[in-house]
C-alpha cells in the first residue's frame, strides 16, 4: 500500500515525471546543446540553464538544436503546473511588496532550473492570481507568503499529478 506524503513536507521529486508529456520519457533526453527559440535557455549536459554568457557561447556552436523549452510550451498552451491565488485586505494594503517578494522568488526559481518560472500573474478584482509551470514553485510561493507575513494558507494537490493549487489570505 502507498502511504501518501504530506504537502509542504521538504521531498524532491524526480525531475522527470512519467505524467508531464512536456518533458521527455526517462532516458530519451535531447543530445547534445540545444537552445530555446523563446527564451534563450541552453540545455547541456542534461540540464537547462538560462544564462547570458552560456548563450552566447553555445549559439555560435554549428550543432546546436534549436527547441522550445518545456516551460515555454506550457506558457504557449497556457496548461500551468500550479496556481496560487492571493486574497485579503492586507494583499492590497502591501500590493508591492507581495509582488517583489513574488518576482524575486521567480528569479530565484528560474537562475536553479529555467524550467520551475511563472508563467502570468493576473489580477481579478481584490484577488491575483499566479500561474506556475510547476507545482512545486506554487507550493514554495504559498511557504514564502506564509513566513514573511503569516496569514492563512491552503494547499491542494492532486493525488494523481503534480498540479498544486496554494491560496494564501490575510
Amino acid at each position: 500500500m502507498k502511504v501518501p506524503r504530506e504537502v509542504g513536507k521538504h521531498t524532491r521529486d524526480k525531475v522527470y515525471a512519467e505524467n508531464d508529456p512536456y518533458m521527455p520519457p526517462k532516458g530519451k533526453s535531447l543530445v547534445g546543446v540545444a537552445i530555446c527559440k523563446d527564451c534563450t535557455a541552453v540545455y547541456h549536459n542534461k540540464k537547462w540553464f538560462l544564462d547570458g554568457k552560456m548563450y552566447e557561447e553555445k549559439k555560435a556552436l554549428k550543432d546546436v538544436h534549436w527547441v522550445i523549452c518545456p516551460a515555454c510550451k506550457k506558457t504557449k498552451e497556457n496548461v500551468p503546473g500550479g496556481v496560487v491565488t492571493l486574497k485579503g485586505d492586507f494583499l492590497q494594503e502591501h500590493k508591492q511588496e507581495i509582488m517583489n517578494l513574488i518576482h524575486n522568488e521567480d528569479a530565484r526559481s528560474k537562475k536553479y532550473n529555467p524550467l520551475k518560472r511563472i508563467m502570468k500573474i493576473n489580477e481579478k478584482g481584490g484577488e491575483i492570481e499566479i500561474l506556475t509551470t510547476e507545482g512545486r514553485l506554487a507550493q514554495r510561493l504559498g511557504s514564502i507568503l506564509f513566513k514573511a507575513y503569516s496569514g492563512e494558507v491552503e494547499y491542494k494537490k492532486h493525488e494523481n499529478t503534480k498540479f498544486m493549487r496554494v491560496e494564501w489570505r490575510r
